[in-house]
Formats: C-alpha cells, sequence, structure tokens
C-alpha cells in the first residue's frame, strides 16, 4: 500500500461530467471517486463514503469545471511524487504501519460566502489516509500535513481501537501527537496556527472546568465539539487540538528529548501526567 494514483479516477469523473455537461456529477463523483474505496471496507457504501470525505474537505461536485486545472497544477508541482517519497520516508523513521493514501483537490467553499475555506485538509482511518489539497502548497506545508496525519495513523494502530472504543483523552492525544511530529520534523513555522492561539492560563482553566471531566467519554463522535470547540463559546475554537499539542510538548520538554516516533508508544495516561496539565491520577482511570 501507498500513494493511489488517485489523479486517474479525477480524469475520469471529469470526462464523465464533461460529456453530460456536469448532469449528475454528485452521482458520477460518487461512482468514480468513492466507489473503489469500498474495497477498503466492504460493509461501508460507496454514499457514506462520498457523506464522509465531503465533510472533511473533498471538493464539491458542482465544482467539476474547475477540477482539471487542479489536477494538472498538482501533478505539474509533482505532489503525489513527494507525498510517495515523504510517505516511505515517514514509515521508515517511525517503523509505522502501511497505509493507503488518497489525494484530491480540497472544496473552494461556497460563492459569496464570507467563510474562508482551507487550503488543506486530511483524515486518517487506520488502514488508510486522505489528503485534500489545493494547487501550489508550499512543498514543506504538504510534508508537515502528511506528517500530521501519518502520525495518526500510527497512533490509532498502537491503540488498536475501534472508534467507538476510543476516549477523549486519547483523541486528545492523538492531536497533540500529529502536531508535535510537525514541530519535531519541519519545525515551529509549519504548525497549525491553533497550536498557539490560546495562553497557558486560558486552556488550562478550559481543560480543568470541561475537559477533565469528561476524559473517559468514548467514542470520537463524541468528542468533535471538545476538539473543534466555536467561538464565544465555552469550548473555545480548536480548544482540544490547542491542548492537545500543548500537553504533549510540555510532555517532550519535561520528559524528552524522544526521537524516531517514541512518543506514540506512550500511554495517553503518562503523557498527561507528565505534562503542564496533570492531573490527578484518579481521574484518569
Amino acid at each position: 500500500m501507498s500513494v493511489i494514483q488517485t489523479q486517474t479516477w479525477l480524469y475520469k469523473f471529469i470526462e464523465l461530467c464533461e460529456a453530460r455537461s456536469g448532469k449528475g456529477s454528485a452521482y458520477i463523483q460518487c461512482e468514480t471517486l468513492c466507489g473503489p474505496l469500498m474495497k477498503l471496507t466492504p460493509k461501508v457504501t460507496q454514499e457514506v463514503w462520498q457523506y464522509e470525505l465531503l465533510n472533511y474537505g473533498l471538493f464539491e461536485p458542482n465544482e467539476w469545471m474547475n477540477i482539471k486545472d487542479t489536477v494538472k497544477e498538482m501533478e505539474a508541482q509533482k505532489v503525489w511524487k513527494i507525498v510517495e517519497k515523504e510517505y516511505q520516508h515517514l514509515r521508515k523513521l517511525w517503523n509505522g504501519p502501511a497505509v493507503s493514501i488518497y489525494i484530491f483537490p480540497v472544496k473552494k467553499g461556497i460563492p459569496g460566502s464570507k467563510e474562508k475555506m482551507p487550503q488543506k485538509n486530511g483524515v486518517a482511518y487506520r488502514g488508510a489516509l486522505f489528503l485534500f489539497l489545493s494547487a501550489n502548497l508550499p512543498k514543506k506545508e504538504l510534508k508537515a500535513m502528511l506528517a500530521h496525519e501519518y502520525n495518526h495513523v500510527c497512533r490509532l494502530n498502537y491503540l488498536d481501537l475501534a472508534p467507538t472504543k476510543i476516549t477523549l483523552k486519547d483523541s486528545v492525544i492523538i492531536e497533540g501527537l500529529g502536531e508535535y511530529a510537525v514541530k519535531d520534523l519541519y519545525g515551529e513555522k509549519w504548525l497549525a496556527p491553533w497550536s498557539n492561539l490560546y495562553s497557558f492560563e486560558d486552556a488550562v482553566a478550559v481543560w480543568k472546568r470541561r475537559f477533565i471531566p469528561s476524559l473517559n467519554v468514548l467514542d470520537v463522535k463524541n468528542h468533535y465539539h471538545f476538539l473543534y470547540g466555536k467561538a464565544r463559546s465555552p469550548l473555545p475554537k480548536w480548544i482540544g487540538y490547542h491542548i492537545g499539542y500543548q500537553i504533549v510538548d510540555s510532555f517532550q520538554k519535561a520528559h524528552g528529548p524522544f526521537h524516531n516516533g517514541e512518543l506514540y508508544y506512550k500511554s495517553s495516561d503518562e503523557i498527561i501526567a507528565g505534562s503542564k496539565f496533570a492531573v490527578d491520577k484518579s481521574l484518569l482511570d
């Protein structure tokens, strides 16, 4: 398993959309891009895959007219080759598992909307990793994104738990480990903006009040509001990601250095207990 040549799927999608003047583009996207994914999870339909990936950043079907240029630009930038080479490097460095990597253009957003859409996004599963990209991302930014997501794969492989059995503390540490890997490999310049979004005092206050009572809540679907938060709410935007990174970073500073993926073999309890966000151990049991 390695980087899948999804540009061939994308050109097929474009060809069919052009032949039908865009009619049924959602169905065509589902068939050409999500149909092949059923081999990953035979019990999950292509429609479910499409819904899932659209939520994480896959381009909208009605953007089909612009996709050809985007794919050509990504090919010119050698995106698939860069990701393949870096994946092989990371897998060797971290002694990580094999994974299939799927690359697609990221959605542009709703015309007329003031909401700024991300230039990239990704999602990782135990056996698959998806990158949603815009053209002309800096090479280091592309590598940093891959490292963050592939670190998730390594951590999930280590935990060996179904999504419904993962606790909130594990989800927080998963994100923290992924972003710490970016800092370790490429430097602070390539960290996500949320990594230093809040002061230590503010983050600890939210951690104690909102996170500690819920650290053992199961199922990743129940963790999203903790991780993403929301502006002007009890859980500020990106607070879980921020806290996760600060926990891992402070643990590394106090007990490191750790090299070559050693951190993702540490338990969530150990990392939290050794960080600036340490809590009474009885609360973590």
